[in-house]
């Protein structure tokens, strides 16, 4: 059959809206909502607010208030999209209609890595929270023993047999459970300020409310977790065309969850900094570094409960036991079905082969899930080795949030009278901010573990060379073989010998502090060597499949060079600024941060500048009406 849009062959998103009308529209504006909270308010609730009081003291609820304004533009960006052109894979397909297939490949690769690991490592967060109570399960390295190997891989087909028949089962599921999930830090934080409150420790104390000063209170958001907390918002985005009002549901059930699951942790903040009773810790009164020296390291509103000496307290501690279980298992799979939805996006990108788009007799993407399922139990191989890898790619999803700014105002030119159920006000202002709070997020994730995220997101591009250039843009396979396994090994040799070797292993051995190393050319020689080796590496291979490539292809490729520089821009920023290994960084806080969102304006310029109309774009509008067939 035709192309309608040209000759030849049907192109993938073209074949994705036929399966994309076959999905089960069963999730309400609520469903959606709790797959938000749900995917935000994980088993890191627990331990959230204790890791930002340590470093910023009571201001830490100054520091997840600005964290949920900075991203709250990021989400009502997405909000906006998400009512525009609602699509299950809808993260890693935006891309596509706004930037072409370098821009999106590079995305939704470094969002598929990203979300494979979470439901394994959610699974064994279930078996080590049980090894407490049943022996034999972890060994005491952390790695799981072939019981708690086994134990763990069931969980992970629970969560996989809950997305498989049928969204409407897995959706509403999640809503039972996300009732827990809000009643259990309710409660937490009801029960703390009622029965357990100390009004003393936001301002009596040695250096009152922000008694290490002001930079901390920014520094907190990046280095205890609070950013990452609030990332899960845009899960309810992701099953889009399986809503039943789509254009309704999915931008408010958005910015419901958000909004629910900021307030949240707000609140569970302020409830943990007033049940701080330093008698019973043995420290000294507004001592807030030294928290994490105490018993409440290993739980803290458990141990905080637990040491109260109030009945229903220590009670209640228990109950949040029984949440260290239940609210992993919960985003274990939130995260299966959006893996499988990546799959399914990539597929409809024309990253990956047509069958990742078959669904089963319920509806839901049959391959896609499958194979959420297998490569995610890849890594329950009780092998060390994994979980630093894990590490690793578990953080490549925090790049995927820079391009939806940029996308909500390349679309505002290229589709003007597509339906905006939910229209964000100033556009090109909130799409600014957006692109910069968004850039802020992988530049604050630190070198340590930004150096493998650049590594893992760069190893993919040969799979755009070898497989979407060579299906869609007329490139020889062979040639584009060639190419990406020549990139492949100087990637892997360089980043051995000239990161890891050079760098990261000194590092380790010096300290795991995070400032272990003083500053000189010994380190940043590597480092430069590096860098500019990868950048020129990268830009002649992808220029040659520029060359190579149809007018299409070589459209697609000069509207993604953005986004190749955007990779390498965090990478040197994180290498010079406080996130790094040195004692001293050259670049400090707060001109790292002033210097990061000046880049990230200049990137967000570029990118709307190479923003283009893209054939898949054009199928999805016509699709839709807003663009008529040519008679």
């Amino acid at each position: 059959m035709s192309n309608p849009t040209g000759s030849g062959p049907k192109i993938s998103t073209e074949k994705a809206e036929t399966t994309d009308k076959q999905l089960r529209k069963a999730l309400n504006v609520f469903d959606i909502a709790y797959l938000v909270i749900g995917a935000v308010i994980g088993s890191g609730w627990l331990f959230g607010s204790f890791y930002a009081a340590s470093v910023s003291g009571p201001a830490a609820i100054l520091s997840w208030t600005i964290a949920g304004i900075f991203l709250i533009f990021v989400a009502l960006s997405f909000a906006e999209l998400g009512g525009m052109i609602p699509k299950s894979g809808a993260i890693v397909r935006y891309p596509q209609y706004s930037h072409g297939s370098l821009t999106s490949f590079i995305f939704a690769w470094a969002y598929l890595l990203g979300a494979i690991t979470v439901p394994p490592v959610e699974a064994e967060a279930v078996v080590t929270y049980m090894s407490s109570y049943v022996p034999g399960l972890v060994t005491p390295t952390g790695v799981l023993t072939l019981t708690g190997g086994l134990i763990a891989f069931a969980f992970l087909t629970f969560f996989f047999l809950l997305n498989y028949f049928g969204v409407h089962v897995m959706g509403k599921t999640n809503t039972g459970v996300g009732w827990w999930k809000l009643i259990i830090p309710i409660l937490t934080i009801a029960l703390l300020l009622g029965l357990f409150f100390h009004p003393t420790n936001f301002t009596a104390l040695p250096g009152g409310f922000t008694p290490y000063g002001w930079a901390p209170v920014f520094l907190a958001i990046p280095t205890t977790g609070i950013a990452f907390a609030y990332l899960g918002f845009r899960q309810g985005i992701e099953y889009g065309g399986e809503a039943k009002n789509p254009q309704r549901d999915l931008p408010w059930g958005t910015i419901i969850g958000f909004v629910i699951s900021m307030a949240i942790y707000i609140l569970l903040q302020v409830s943990f900094i007033g049940a701080i009773d330093w008698s019973k810790l043995s420290l000294k009164p507004g001592d807030w570094a030294d928290l994490t020296s105490t018993a409440l390291s290993s739980g803290p509103f458990y141990q905080i409960m637990k040491i109260s000496g109030i009945p229903i307290l220590m009670a209640f501690a228990i109950i949040l036991l029984i949440d260290a279980m239940v609210s992993p298992s919960g985003t274990g799979w939130i995260y299966t079905g959006t893996s499988a939805r990546t799959f399914y996006g990539m597929a409809a990108d024309g990253h990956l082969p047509d069958w990742f788009l078959h669904l089963n007799r319920w509806k839901v993407p049959k391959w896609a899930t499958i194979a959420a399922w297998l490569v995610g139990a890849l890594f329950l191989i009780p092998y060390p080795a994994w979980v630093y890898l894990a590490t690793f790619i578990s953080s490549t999803t925090v790049t995927t949030y820079i391009v939806t700014g940029a996308s909500v105002v390349v679309l505002r030119r290229t589709a003007p009278n597509a339906p905006r159920p939910f229209k964000l006000p100033v556009a090109y202002l909130m799409g600014a901010l957006a692109f910069i709070f968004a850039f802020l997020i992988p530049y604050w994730a630190g070198f340590t573990t930004y150096w493998g995220v650049f590594a893992l997101i760069l190893a993919g591009l040969p799979f755009f060379y070898m497989y979407t250039a060579a299906n869609r843009f007329g490139i020889r396979r062979l040639n584009a073989a060639v190419l990406g396994i020549i990139y492949w090994i100087i990637l892997g040799l360089s980043t051995w010998f000239l990161i890891y070797q050079d760098i990261i292993v000194p590092y380790n051995a010096a300290s795991a502090s995070g400032t272990a190393l003083t500053f000189s050319m010994k380190y940043f020689t590597p480092f430069i060597t590096y860098w500019v080796l990868m950048l020129i590496v990268t830009v002649i291979f992808t220029y040659i499949i520029h060359m190579w490539a149809n007018e299409e292809g070589k459209r697609h490729i000069s509207s993604g060079w953005w986004a190749v520089a955007m990779l390498f821009s965090v990478l040197i920023l994180d290498f010079v600024g406080p996130f790094s290994v040195w004692k001293s960084p050259p670049l400090p806080f707060p001109w790292d941060t002033v210097t990061a969102a000046i880049i990230a304006l200049a990137l967000f310029f570029w990118s709307v500048y190479s923003g283009i109309l893209t054939k898949d774009l054009e199928i999805v509008l016509k699709e839709m009406g807003v663009i008529k067939e040519k008679k």
